[in-house]
């Protein structure tokens, strides 16, 4: 298994080094430390100055992601390394080449500017990743840096009663056994106003207890499909919103939290459904969003 981790010359950089370690040590994968430099346009210079400019660009990415890799060694024991510098235009597409061209299983980058600690703020690089990855996204949520254990201490699912939600489910558990960790199934249930009815609030309580029994009732049919030996457990949380439900819940800020692609995206790409673009806002914990798969 190999993990490529999106290197950065700033905080999110670290946060995305935090979260490559955990994966690497958990499920005894290998880290390639990569960092994406700005292309050239194709077209000839007079004096060769986009040449020079693209020599020292790439010079100073080869520098920043040895830096990365001596700071990965040191803290977390790693031996040995791979780094790669890989000029493109777009930092997203040019991940998404190294991890094609080092067959990596997973890319794993950090937050852009501007998140509150303990939260992932999507930019452009995860948006162009959230949207074609052709492999799991892992999402470091801002300082995860300063809290990160060596290994997670969960594994969370995040749980609807779709296909895809299901199969994210099984891949979380196969997830769990490998790395020896517990297994919890969370489904997020948000409060619906019935407008333009007579029948009051107790009608949307009534929808709402109704579909808290049919949401056990599912999570009890997947947790009966896994292993017997595997620790799991299941909770649902319900709110207005996708945020005021999550905030029932607590949370330890080193599990990592798998999220399922949209139903509508390509297959074998991350694709983002509007519950999974919530619980990527909301969510206080390192999370991973995995392909749509058939």
């Amino acid at each position: 298994m190999r993990i490529v981790i999106g290197v950065t010359p700033d905080d999110s950089g670290s946060d995305a080094l935090a979260i490559g370690a955990m994966l690497c040590t958990s499920f005894g994968a290998e880290p390639v430390l990569a960092h994406i430099y700005p292309a050239a346009y194709e077209y000839v210079s007079q004096g060769h100055v986009d040449a020079e400019w693209q020599r020292y660009l790439r010079e100073q990415a080869e520098a920043l992601v040895a830096e990365a890799a001596e700071e990965i060694s040191e803290s977390h024991g790693f031996e040995a390394v791979a780094t790669t510098v890989h000029g493109h235009r777009s930092s997203g597409k040019g991940l998404i080449e190294v991890a094609q061209a080092t067959g990596a299983d997973v890319i794993a980058i950090g937050s852009a500017p501007g998140a509150s600690n303990g939260r992932f703020q999507i930019g452009s690089t995860a948006d162009q990743l959230l949207h074609g990855s052709h492999v799991p996204v892992a999402m470091a949520p801002a300082s995860l840096r300063r809290s990160a254990e060596p290994k997670f201490s969960r594994i969370l699912a995040a749980f609807q009663n779709t296909h895809e939600a299901q199969n994210a489910a099984m891949e979380a558990a196969r997830m769990a056994q490998r790395a020896e960790l517990p297994l919890q199934l969370i489904t997020v249930l948000q409060k619906h106003r019935i407008y333009g009815s007579a029948l009051g609030r107790s009608a949307e309580s009534a929808v709402i207890e109704e579909q808290t029994q049919q949401t056990q009732e599912n999570q009890a049919a997947v947790i009966a499909k896994l292993p017997a030996e595997l620790d799991v457990s299941a909770r649902i949380a319900v709110g207005d919103t996708i945020a005021t439900a999550l905030g029932q819940l607590s949370f330890d800020s080193n599990e990592l939290l798998v999220l399922a692609s949209s139903r509508g995206g390509a297959v074998r790409r991350v694709f983002l459904g509007d519950v999974t673009y919530k619980l990527i806002r909301s969510a206080p914990v390192p999370m991973v969003v995995l392909p749509r798969r058939t």
